[in-house]
């Protein structure tokens, strides 16, 4: 039998690899399109021409705290807040606080007010991120899903492709 070479395997694990996310995402689009927003979410667009792809987006948004979130629960709370801080960013000031308070009471079950002190602190960080860096991207991030492929993890991203609430 004949020998195969190191390219072969390393092919072969690329394959494999891509499959698996293929599949991951496949499940992760049916995901979005049966959650609240899928009906108008008709035509789920992988990687859109002329777009930045949001899951490299949002890791770069997070890239600061990512040394603190080392395993798959850590990132997806990390990338959880993420997310809702990106996403109050883009709505109007004066409406962020009462989603902020709604958020904070509804992840937070009890009542510690350091943790709501923290979370809020979190929220606001990001928020000025998103702002100071990020500010000329007005897509709104309908969910994500992070997929542990063993060696490093795979962020896929749903979010709209502009701001849905602002008339052209």
């Amino acid at each position: 039998m004949a020998k195969k070479s190191k390219g072969f395997g390393k092919r072969l694990n690329q394959q494999r690899a891509d499959k698996t996310r293929q599949k991951g995402l496949e499940k992760f689009q049916q995901k979005v399109q049966r959650g609240p927003l899928g009906r108008k979410i008709s035509d789920m667009v992988t990687d859109p021409k002329g777009e930045v792809k949001m899951s490299e987006v949002l890791e770069a948004f997070v890239e600061p705290y990512l040394d603190f979130a080392q395993n798959r629960s850590q990132r997806e709370k990390l990338f959880g807040i993420a997310v809702i801080a990106w996403n109050l960013a883009i709505m109007p000031e004066n409406e962020r606080q009462p989603m902020i308070d709604q958020v904070i009471k509804m992840s937070l079950k009890g009542n510690d007010p350091l943790a709501q002190q923290d979370t809020q602190e979190i929220i606001d960080d990001l928020i000025a991120r998103k702002q100071n860096f990020f500010a000329e991207n007005k897509r709104y991030i309908v969910d994500f899903q992070l997929q542990d492929t063993g060696k490093q993890f795979h962020l896929s991203v749903a979010s709209t492709l502009s701001n849905p609430l602002v008339a052209d």
